[in-house]
């Protein structure tokens, strides 16, 4: 007879999970494995936003896309949230994507896989 494990059921969050990624080695393998419902982001100083900036890395068809959007403080949360200015990059190749966001992060690393 098997056993049947009682006790309060755990509920799920709604959403999406994320997982903090602490080591750029694992930021990069991650970058190299992305695939289409995948992402990460990450928080970088980049010229031409005022303060730092959200860079969020997706997979689009067999392109690597990296989107820069400004951070606005949310007023309600007291949080920041992805608004305002944007960019959009397209690399053919996880090489060509890495060469770019590897000039973009800054220690302590701040990213997040989802």
């Amino acid at each position: 007879m098997s056993q049947i494990e009682s006790g309060p059921k755990r509920r799920k969050k709604a959403g999406y999970g994320e997982k903090k990624i602490t080591q750029l080695k694992e930021l990069k393998t991650l970058v190299w494995g992305l695939d289409l419902d995948e992402g990460i982001r990450f928080i970088a100083k980049v010229p031409g936003y005022n303060d730092k900036c959200f860079v969020f890395v997706t997979k689009c068809d067999d392109k690597i896309c990296v989107t820069t959007k400004e951070r606005i403080l949310d007023k309600e949360s007291k949080h920041y949230v992805p608004g305002g200015k944007e960019q959009w990059k397209y690399f053919e190749t996880p090489e060509a994507a890495w060469e770019y966001i590897s000039k973009l992060l800054e220690t302590p690393l701040e990213a997040y896989y989802y």
